[in-house]
Parts: structure tokens; sequence; C-alpha cells
């Protein structure tokens, strides 16, 4: 599935915690990386640049569906 502007998204943070995020942009130059809107577990909100997806730290990836 390929990322589109206001898909709701987890991030995963340099300590390796899922945090809520939003897509603000898609780069149109890449596969997959985009900026997000992210939200901390205390609602405190950063942006992340340039964000490619996965699984590591720094990456984005689709929420499991249930």
């Amino acid at each position: 599935m390929k990322p589109s502007v206001v898909r709701n998204v987890h991030y995963k943070d340099e300590e390796g915690k899922t945090l809520a995020a939003i897509v603000v942009h898609v780069n149109p130059d890449t596969e997959g990386m985009v900026n997000l809107a992210v939200w901390n577990e205390f609602g405190k909100q950063f942006n992340a640049l340039n964000v490619r997806q996965g699984d590591e730290p720094g990456e984005w990836n689709w929420p499991p569906r249930v």
C-alpha cells in the first residue's frame, strides 16, 4: 500500500517505542519516504522528516490489522 497524506501510521522512536503519527507529506522522488507529525506518550507533538518505511528505530510502518 502506498502512503498518502493524512494516513495514520506508527513511528518507532530512537528508543524503539511505537508512537502514533500522521503522514503530512509524501516525497514523490522516493519510495515510501514521508514527513510525519508524531505524538509521544505524553501527547507532545513533534515532526519527523524524510522517514523511511520499516521496523527499525526512526522508521514508520502501517499499524497491524486486527
